[in-house]
């Protein structure tokens, strides 16, 4: 298929479910006052979520573990792509290697990657073939917020069992006609991020307009990175009170993955992500309001492996995806109910070729079409909240499932919150393990989803006085785990053959601004066995610690020192290693504001003792290096 053919599939295909989610924000139930004071100096502007129940609704009327990350806190730390984020969240584990844009992929309380769900404006990112998002591709400056939902929440959102993590991008400037960012930084090894993005409002017509190029010759042999991406979301109030919204979003470039001297290897790729949304939201009446959304997304990649020593290419990887689908939502609300159900469509085509010097080239064309029926409501009765959920799924090649879940939260007066919740979850294979790759995997027609009961309970306060203090237990029974077995013929076939066991605990804690410092911590114990044998599961992390401490004085100097600290239960054949915290300093300083202008200058010093943490010896991270740079604000 021609670019120019994806292209206008993805342009007139639209949309996407979060935009049109984002477009009935209006929607939202009112809140009292009480709902308010529930955490509020710790969230600020995060108290109104809607990812659990793709609507929002107070944060204190949410069953599931969730965190908010808020484009502040994005900025604050000088992220590049959203795999910088995600390695600062409690709970969520990234093998976070290579300098800025390396291929990453990340797990949700010990899950497989290709177990979490990562979505932009409600378009998943996560390849077909395998199931997996690379975040290192993702970059930051269009997010609004991340929401991360740290377990199944397939009642709402279908397959996908480990977690959610729903990207919400920015919207255009209600207050004036042009208002805008320019941003350049840069570092070690000729590492540059530029940015510049324009929002505004003209005559009922918003825009947000982004763009941006990150480049790097490569902190690692082989690490290099050169890419470019581009956002727009343009959206029109009608008279009657609804609202259309356009989105198109690309990031493509090309990139090395390190060299393996004992395999004497050596890997690069060029990727490819293009995707569209449109909405449409509309009141229908006081009470009910319907959302419609439109979504289409195309994404390429090709790989190339070649041996160290001779330069040789050995192996020859090209995956095309084209995805395309669609959403009905309506929400109604009545006194303590606020209900919302709805309609998925989605289908997706595939075109992978595999070739290997000495064979001939394989060429697999799987393709999935899943559609879905769901309901969620969430019902308030004084300090008691009940969030009963169950979705039905449809899909063309792994049968169909149904995800109820039941979830309970109850404020214990103004301070704290109690939350439990039992959900039934699943999720779809890879396409590659049910149509197999035609050369090294074996196909599975017969492969069914794999299936996972979750317990969650756990409960957030701010009753002591100068902290606040959440805490989640977790169990999630996986049953018809996947498990791979080697054929006479060398290769590999998949099965539900396993069962197996994920438990833990996350503790975080945040202190209020003393002299305009504060601290925050967090640790995720994961537990993760075979429950046939009780052995351990290798590559999961066991122990992941993240702390931060930050100096705003509110005048224009900000400062934050990160520290990471991550412990796989890995193989001893991949010589995975684990030192101490990995430190990370953040300074800003404001150089002028005034005249609805401001601009600042910014520093971060990176792996500031030379800490080693991966997983395996042929993926290492970066020793110690440094980057600066300006913005600009008009």
């Amino acid at each position: 298929m021609g670019e120019g053919k994806r292209l206008v599939l993805c342009v007139v295909t639209g949309l996407g479910l979060a935009a049109g989610i984002l477009g009935g924000a209006a929607s939202a139930h009112a809140q009292t006052e009480e709902d308010l004071k529930v955490l509020e100096m710790f969230y600020e502007d995060k108290d109104l979520v809607v990812t659990p129940s793709r609507d929002p609704k107070p944060i204190s009327e949410v069953a599931e573990n969730i965190t908010v990350v808020t484009a502040r806190e994005i900025e604050a730390i000088n992220a590049h792509t959203l795999a910088d984020v995600l390695n600062t969240i409690t709970g969520v584990q990234i093998d976070l290697r290579g300098g800025p844009g390396t291929q990453s992929t990340p797990a949700i309380q010990g899950s497989n990657p290709f177990h979490v769900l990562v979505m932009i404006d409600g378009v998943a990112q996560n390849f077909l073939v395998n199931n997996s998002a690379d975040v290192g591709a993702i970059p930051v400056q269009q997010i609004e917020r991340i929401e991360i939902i740290k377990g199944p929440a397939s009642s709402s959102w279908g397959s996908f069992l480990g977690g959610i993590i729903n990207v919400i991008t920015k919207s255009p400037n209600d207050e004036r006609s042009a208002a805008g960012l320019v941003s350049t930084s840069f570092g070690e090894r000729f590492t540059g991020d530029h940015r510049v993005e324009l929002a505004g409002t003209v005559g009922g017509n918003g825009y947000y307009i982004h763009a941006g190029k990150l480049h790097s010759d490569g902190l690692l042999p082989n690490n290099q990175f050169d890419g470019n991406r581009a956002y727009g979301k343009f959206q029109r109030e009608l008279q009657d009170g609804g609202s259309l919204q356009w989105t198109l979003g690309y990031s493509g470039g090309s990139r090395g993955d390190q060299e393996d001297f004992r395999a004497d290897l050596s890997s690069r790729n060029r990727f490819d992500n293009l995707f569209s949304t449109l909405s449409f939201a509309y009141p229908v009446t006081e009470r009910i309001d319907l959302d419609l959304a439109l979504r289409s997304s195309w994404k390429q990649q090709d790989r190339v492996d070649s041996q160290i020593s001779s330069g040789s290419e050995l192996l020859q990887l090209s995956v095309d995806e084209l995805t395309y689908g669609g959403s009905a939502k309506l929400t109604w609300r009545e006194k303590a109910h606020h209900l919302a159900f709805g309609a998925d469509f989605d289908r997706g085509d595939v075109e992978e070729t595999t070739s290997v010097v000495g064979i001939p080239a394989a060429v697999v064309s799987p393709s999935l079409t899943k559609w879905a029926l769901f309901a969620n409501d969430t019902i308030a009765v004084g300090n008691l909240t009940v969030i009963p959920g169950v979705r039905y799924d449809h899909t063309s090649t792994n049968g169909d499932f149904a995800s109820p879940s039941l979830g309970v939260t109850y404020a214990l007066g103004e301070h704290t919150v109690l939350r439990g919740s039992v959900a039934r979850g699943f999720n779809i294979p890879p396409l590659l393990f049910t149509s197999g790759d035609g050369l090294t995997t074996a196909p599975s027609p017969g492969l069914k989803v794999e299936k996972v009961l979750a317990y969650q309970a756990g409960f957030e306060t701010t009753l002591f006085k100068y902290f606040w203090l959440k805490s989640t237990f977790f169990r999630h029974d996986i049953s018809d785990a996947l498990r791979a077995t080697l054929l006479p013929n060398g290769q590999f076939q998949i099965s539900n053959q396993s069962k197996q066991r994920r438990q833990g605990v996350e503790v975080e804690v945040k202190t209020i601004p003393l002299y305009n410092t504060s601290l925050a911590a967090g640790y995720a114990y994961v537990d993760a066995r075979n429950r046939d044998t009780d052995e351990q599961l290798f590559d999961v992390a066991r122990h992941t610690f993240n702390l931060a401490l930050q100096y705003d004085d509110r005048n224009g100097l900000r400062g934050t020192l990160t520290g990471h600290y991550i412990r796989w239960n890995a193989e001893s054949i991949n010589q995975a290693k684990f030192t101490p915290v990995i430190w990370d300093l953040n300074l800003a300083k404001r150089l002028f504001k005034g005249g609805g202008t401001d601009a600042e200058v910014f520093f971060t010093a990176h792996n500031l003792f030379n800490g080693s943490q991966y997983l395996i010896d042929s993926l290492k991270n970066p020793r110690r290096w440094f980057e600066g740079g300006v913005r600009f604000r008009f």
